[in-house]
């Protein structure tokens, strides 16, 4: 399957309802990226990973969480169970999960990685949101295997007015991974409902001239300051065996970028952390 034609993609994007368009985007994309799995030999190395390794994670920040089989082996389930998947974000969910929040707000939450894993590690309520049918079913299921079912609630969408009323008045951890909705998400009266809470966001330069970086930090300069970590494809860690070295880590673009953003304390000058 090949990806949408862009003029086609950008009318359809003007016409279709956003909820409606995410869905069928998200769908097409999850599809087309099974088929570069089959066709780059990951499927493949991720089953022979299974049979010889099972289905927890073995390292990292969700060490012993349980994977049903049909997920991780419709993904590159290799970086998961070596927890090498966002390495440079190891740090960040150490943090996040030593505190204490009302709820945590996972948007574009896949099949659970970190719905189930912060849900484990700290015993809080998860509202996880994806559009795409198939994820939420792993998720449901990834939920009940690790016996979190009853502290995480699903939902197929989340616009900024429902971030906000989510988030108004409460101290949340916001983790968003929604591939380029994220200037339409974190804008106008959901930023002032975020001023309290954590937020974790990955950053997709989806619009040729739109620094979506220089965007975001400048919307929350005023409420947070901003740590930014960097994918490094060339760290793989020291713990996937060399067979499988290759498939260390997941496939993205080079030097795509996260922020993670805490509030600023009260009489504090904002600032961008080094």
């Amino acid at each position: 399957m090949k990806p949408m034609n862009p003029h086609i993609k950008r009318a359809a994007g003007v016409l279709s309802p956003a909820w409606l368009f995410a869905t069928v985007q998200s769908i097409r994309s999850r599809n087309y990226q099974r088929q570069l799995l089959r066709e780059w030999g990951v499927e493949q190395a991720t089953n022979e990973m299974i049979d010889e390794y099972g289905l927890s994670v073995l390292h990292g920040p969700f060490r012993g969480m349980r994977y049903p089989k049909s997920s991780l082996a419709s993904r590159d389930g290799i970086p998961i169970l070596f927890a090498t998947y966002e390495l440079e974000l190891h740090p960040v969910i150490e943090e996040v999960a030593s505190k204490r929040y009302h709820s945590i707000i996972d948007i574009g939450c896949g099949e659970g990685y970190y719905a189930v894993g912060l849900a484990i590690r700290t015993n809080t309520s998860v509202f996880a949101i994806d559009c795409e049918p198939r994820e939420r079913s792993y998720l449901r299921r990834m939920a009940r295997l690790n016996m979190v079912a009853d502290r995480i609630h699903t939902r197929s969408w989340c616009s900024a007015r429902i971030l906000e009323r989510l988030t108004r008045g409460r101290r949340c951890l916001v983790i968003s991974d929604c591939e380029g909705y994220e200037l339409k998400l974190f804008q106008g009266t959901a930023l002032s409902a975020l001023k309290n809470c954590d937020l974790i966001i990955e950053l997709h330069e989806t619009v040729p001239g739109i620094d979506v970086r220089s965007i975001m930090l400048e919307r929350f300069r005023c409420s947070h300051i901003a740590k930014i970590f960097t994918f490094d494809h060339l760290n793989t860690g020291s713990v996937v065996p060399e067979k499988w070295r290759k498939f260390a880590r997941e496939f993205r673009s080079a030097g795509q970028q996260w922020l993670y953003l805490t509030p600023t304390a009260k009489g504090a000058r904002p600032r961008l952390a080094e």
